[in-house]
């Protein structure tokens, strides 16, 4: 919580430390630095987002509302992560060093889910996809587009209606009917 209030630059251990009830030395003995911490901080934001990720790809619904229930999950982690930290709101419009590795960390667990889904859904005959994988990570590009934009509108209904919008598109194409 003392780095989203302050950010990591502005924290020092003392202020960990107060934080926590815990004294400075403590703190050393776990952590050398203070962007140690930070990055365990936010290594666990990643795990938790992983899970849920994970949790998500393994329900027992339709491939359709997996995928649909998935994108959603993607945003709204994105999104409790920016209202937990505002300086991470930075970090993601920026796309700065501090965040792509944990970024490349959760887009390849993110593309396993999802070509997961994608094949789960082409055994089932719902879907028609020949490269799992690719498809996945193409998916998962364009969602990732879209991040920026729900950043700036702050994830109100205009970010909702784009998203089914790309759901439509991605479930039925633009194509018309022969």
């Amino acid at each position: 919580m003392v780095f989203a209030h302050q950010g990591p630059t502005n924290t020092t251990m003392d202020d960990v430390a107060r934080a926590s009830g815990l004294g400075r030395r403590t703190i050393y003995t776990y952590f050398k630095t203070r962007e140690d911490l930070y990055h365990e901080v936010i290594r666990n934001e990643v795990e938790l987002i992983l899970k849920e990720l994970s949790r998500v790809a393994n329900m027992k619904i339709s491939p359709e509302k997996k995928i649909a229930r998935f994108m959603g999950t993607h945003m709204k982690a994105i999104e409790n992560l920016i209202r937990k930290d505002r300086l991470l709101r930075m970090e993601f419009l920026n796309r700065s060093e501090k965040i792509e590795h944990f970024r490349k960390v959760i887009d390849s667990h993110e593309i396993k889910c999802l070509a997961s889904i994608f094949e789960e859904g082409t055994q089932s005959g719902v879907f028609m996809v020949v490269d799992y994988y690719n498809t996945a990570a193409l998916a998962l590009t364009t969602l990732k587009g879209l991040e920026t934009q729900f950043i700036l509108d702050n994830f109100g209904k205009p970010c909702r209606t784009t998203l089914e919008l790309w759901q439509k598109i991605l479930f039925c194409g633009i194509k018309a009917s022969v």
